[in-house]
């Protein structure tokens, strides 16, 4: 089947709806049908159609719903299979096992899905090197329920098979995280699991995933290069033992360990993310100010928004209704650019918890110069009166003011000769700065133009035509 098939109001109600609310690791499923794979497909229909697939789930894992937590899960569980099966995924005889493996594909093949029932292709004596990687599928593949079968092997017996699926026993079994309360960047969670702590337990997290494979033992040293240790003391409560940690908010997978001297086996990680960062937050001049926009996360009330522009910072909170009002944030004085930092917050239980920082940064416009020229006659002589006014303070400015005889206004000071320099100048913002110049002679007509220079940009505002043109 090719992707062009792919019924994605039906993968939607089927396989994304049913995953709503997960959190760490996906529940049992089918790998047919979560890759929506077709298993009569050619090698390259099956490297194209993968392809497709992830681009899909990765442009939803950006929706503002909860297909976007569903289908970030999908990439993680892809690219864990990805690193455990390696080539065989474009194998179209790995995926036929696959299919043959699942008691839903066999029962009935899945309209959309699967275009025809293939004939089931026989098993090849010789062993195939993927066969040996069987054994590491189940780390990477534990939340699902079944195995899936290296493509060219011979299938073993129900027994047999029962055996081969048997991970390793992982310590902690059942473990539950949940928030308690937060206050600011820092939250309150407890870690609990029915029964008693076994002893040499530690448990360590981390923002990122666990690369261990749950009940595989591996060296101590190895395993605490991974996140940090989680410092409590455990209690029971109703039948279970529960750790109450204070950890910062965000996203952390929690993984607990056997610790058994030079000797640690993981346990299966479980994720919790409290107080979710906002999405694509941006930046964007309006005249003298900025805008602030952003998606928000689920569960979020409102936003701490830090605006730091020079040594000064200022933070303001926006509430969902006042965003949805404005159509965004507005800063009216964004000209000398800037940083700002949103986080979200969000209630946890009795408290507010504040996401990490999501920032994004606005380079300074350039200085607004505006000049006037006027004539002055006195006895004798005549003066030309050049006014500068910034709308930001400037320091450094020099300007060359111009006469060229050119039938169109000048572009750049090339186009003429210098009349006078000015400079350097430190200009007050507001503050009208003159100077006194004699009046050019020069063949009429004529342009007088200001050409401005300064480490920083500068828009200049040229006053009316006719006083820069002297006929």
């Amino acid at each position: 089947m090719g992707f062009s098939l792919f019924d994605a109001s039906r993968y939607d109600r089927e396989v994304l709806r049913p995953l709503r609310g997960t959190h760490g690791q996906l529940p049992p499923g089918d790998l047919v049908a979560r890759y929506a794979v077709d298993p009569g497909m050619d090698a390259d229909a099956l490297r194209l159609h993968l392809t497709r697939m992830r681009a899909w789930w990765a442009q939803r894992a950006e929706a503002p719903d909860f297909r976007a937590a569903v289908c970030r899960l999908l990439l993680q569980a892809d690219e864990d299979l990805q690193a455990t099966v390696g080539p065989a995924m474009e194998d179209p005889d790995w995926w036929r096992e696959q299919a043959r493996a699942s008691p839903a594909t066999a029962a009935e093949p899945a309209e959309d899905f699967v275009a025809a029932e293939q004939p089931a292709a026989e098993p090849v004596a010789e062993p195939d090197w993927r066969a040996d990687a069987r054994a590491q599928f189940w780390a990477a593949l534990s939340a699902l329920d079944r195995v899936p079968v290296a493509a060219g092997a011979a299938r073993p017996a129900a027994r047999e098979r029962v055996a081969e699926r048997e991970p390793a026993a992982s310590p902690l079994p059942g473990l539950r995280v949940v928030p308690v309360t937060a206050e600011g960047e820092r939250c309150r969670v407890n870690l609990s699991w029915p029964g008693d702590l076994p002893e040499g337990v530690r448990v360590r997290y981390s923002r990122d995933p666990s690369p261990f494979p749950p009940g595989a033992p591996m060296p101590w040293s190895q395993a605490a290069q991974w996140g940090r240790d989680l410092h409590a003391e455990a209690v029971r409560e109703d039948g279970r033992t529960v750790l109450a940690a204070t950890v910062p908010t965000g996203y952390h997978v929690y993984v607990p360990f056997q610790i058994s001297g030079e000797t640690a086996v993981p346990g299966r990680g479980v994720a919790l993310g409290v107080a979710a960062p906002v999405r694509r937050l941006r930046l964007d001049r309006s005249g003298a100010g900025a805008r602030v926009t952003w998606e928000w996360p689920d569960q979020a009330t409102a936003v701490q928004v830090a605006w730091t522009a020079g040594e000064v910072t200022e933070r303001e909170v926006v509430s969902q209704a006042r965003y949805t009002t404005a159509g965004g944030f507005t800063i009216e004085d964004a000209r000398g650019g800037g940083r700002v930092e949103v986080r979200a917050l969000t209630p946890v239980g009795d408290g507010t918890a504040y996401s990490p920082a999501v920032s994004a940064s606005i380079a300074a416009a350039p200085a607004a110069v505006a000049y006037d020229l006027q004539r002055r006659r006195r006895l004798g002589a005549v003066d030309l009166v050049v006014t500068l006014i910034a709308d930001r303070d400037c320091a450094g400015l020099e300007v060359d003011v111009v006469v060229s005889s050119a039938e169109v206004i000048p572009l750049d000071a090339s186009r003429g000769e210098v009349h006078a320099r000015l400079g350097p100048l430190d200009l007050t913002a507001g503050v009208e700065d003159r100077h006194v110049l004699p009046w050019p002679r020069a063949d009429r007509p004529y342009w007088i133009r200001c050409f401005f220079r300064a480490p920083y940009p500068v828009f200049p505002k040229d006053p009316a035509t006719d006083r820069m043109r002297i006929a």
